[in-house]
């Protein structure tokens, strides 16, 4: 059994006629075989008994479609195969180009279990259809999550020339969800293009920002060299109710570049 990258417009035009799909235009499967992200065709004996592919944006969404396996040659797992070489291309794109990527796919009826079983989620309570995201592996890990925040310019610019190491927050419920290894995405609060991708280092908590200000240089939490770091210049953030009742938070961050 035989995996190309390619199908041929004839052979495309058989599959979909042999499982009772719509006839197509010979000009539109080219067009839109040209268009394809990943393609992924079987041939056995010289003959193409199975395909399937993924159509999108290229970068960070898509869906998978078109996955048949011709009526003979049907329950001998082909389309788990077909589905897999298609998700390991996609893997390896994305650990080569990008960041997440979105695949969604629309089953046929009664094929639910099927993409369930080849590791697709199912919630219907959300979507009518099936995904499953990929993330680049050289970023990501199964426990990693991806966290936004947002700054003023000021502190963007220090966190973009690596002279600020240091994100302080208070360590309420939404911070104290953030684990070594996670991403932080920082996005400029006026202008959402502009964003610096992190990684948490390490979490340091303290009572209150006066402690964490005796453990870090001052540079390292965002101040020049010639200006004094006061903690009580966190107060314009957080009142010092908040402050005793949650304490705060030290995210030691890492530029990705």
């Amino acid at each position: 059994m035989e995996f190309l990258e390619t199908i041929s417009v004839e052979d495309y035009q058989k599959l979909h006629l042999e499982v009772g799909w719509k006839y197509l235009d010979n000009k539109v499967i080219e067009k839109s075989l040209a268009n394809s992200t990943f393609i992924v065709s079987v041939r056995e004996m010289g003959e193409t008994i199975g395909m399937g592919r993924i159509v999108g944006d290229g970068i960070a969404h898509g869906l998978l479609t078109d996955v048949i396996v011709s009526p003979k040659w049907q329950h001998k797992g082909i389309g788990k195969a077909i589905v897999e070489n298609l998700k390991n291309r996609l893997q390896d794109f994305v650990n080569s180009n990008g960041d997440e990527y979105l695949l969604e796919l629309l089953p046929t009826a009664n094929n639910v279990e099927f993409y369930t079983r080849c590791g697709f989620k199912h919630l219907p309570e959300n979507m009518e259809g099936c995904y499953k995201w990929f993330k680049n592996q050289n970023i990501y890990n199964k426990e990693t999550q991806k966290h936004i925040m947002r700054l003023q310019k000021a502190p963007f610019e220090n966190i973009k020339n690596k002279t600020k190491t240091i994100e302080m927050r208070l360590n309420d419920e939404k911070r104290s969800h953030i684990k070594k290894g996670d991403i932080i995405i920082f996005l400029l609060q006026e202008n959402y293009e502009q964003a610096i991708k992190t990684r948490v280092k390490e979490i340091h908590k303290f009572k209150d920002f006066e402690e964490l200000y005796m453990q870090f240089d001052k540079t390292q939490i965002g101040y020049k060299e010639s200006e004094e770091a006061n903690p009580l210049d966190m107060e314009q953030y957080y009142n010092k109710a908040q402050i005793d009742k949650y304490g705060v938070v030290g995210i030691e961050i890492e530029v990705l570049d």
